[in-house]
């Protein structure tokens, strides 16, 4: 008898799961710290990840990717990813995004899930308003990757002529003084990312409106590092 498109899906994962690397495991939950909770990282590599997001996105419905995922989404990282990605194509904004924000975890989640606010904004003005309109809400959330997500997005918003980097701006010095340190570390990446544009109002900007230590501290650093790379 032939598999529905669901039960199709659902052994996907399971040979998804056979794909479990114990020695991977640690190394990111340890190493890499992709998670707050080391427990929830099951050592399955980012490139199967990525086929099981297509893959799940031909099979499954919206409501469908939901029912089979969510709950998963929340006690695995890897199944953060997963579900970030497929409803990332099978949903709209409005469906998605309330959604995505709790999920973040660690700071691997909002770094991944950037590319998928991106790709909403880019489907017209009403989503771009929507996903911007989400990044202004949860700007202050008590979840800090969650917070993390409202500045790494605009990463690829800029990156996609989505958005424009003075509103980036405008939206990380109310934040600068955040003790979260990825939260930190985001804000340094995204004035790092701006000032490598060359914009000389943009960076005169930086210079005057961003004075809190810390994040001034590792904004020089992060500098320094991308300088350097792209030597």
């Amino acid at each position: 008898m032939q598999q529905s498109p669901l039960e199709e899906a659902s052994a996907l994962l399971a040979q998804l799961e056979q794909r479990r690397e114990p020695a991977y495991a640690d190394f990111m939950a340890l190493r890499t710290k992709v998670s707050s909770r080391p427990e929830s990282v099951l050592g399955i590599r980012m490139k199967w990840l990525r086929q099981a997001v297509k893959q799940l996105s031909r099979l499954l419905t919206p409501d469908e990717a939901i029912e089979l995922l969510h709950e998963r989404a929340l006690a695995w990282y890897e199944y953060k990813i997963i579900f970030g990605g497929v409803i990332g194509r099978l949903a709209t904004p409005n469906e998605g995004l309330h959604l995505l924000y709790p999920l973040c975890d660690g700071w691997a989640v909002p770094d991944y899930y950037k590319e998928v606010l991106a790709s909403w904004a880019s489907r017209g003005d009403t989503e771009r308003q929507i996903v911007l309109r989400s990044i202004a809400e949860y700007a202050h959330d008590a979840n800090p990757y969650a917070r993390r997500l409202t500045i790494v997005a605009w990463l690829d918003l800029i990156r996609h002529d989505l958005a424009n980097p003075r509103a980036a701006l405008d939206h990380v010095v109310p934040l600068q003084h955040d003790e979260a340190y990825y939260v930190q570390m985001a804000i340094a990446w995204l004035l790092a990312e701006m000032t490598l544009t060359g914009e000389p109002s943009l960076t005169e900007a930086i210079r005057t409106e961003i004075t809190d230590a810390t994040v001034l501290r590792m904004y020089q650093q992060k500098l320094r590092d991308s300088l350097r790379s792209n030597a």
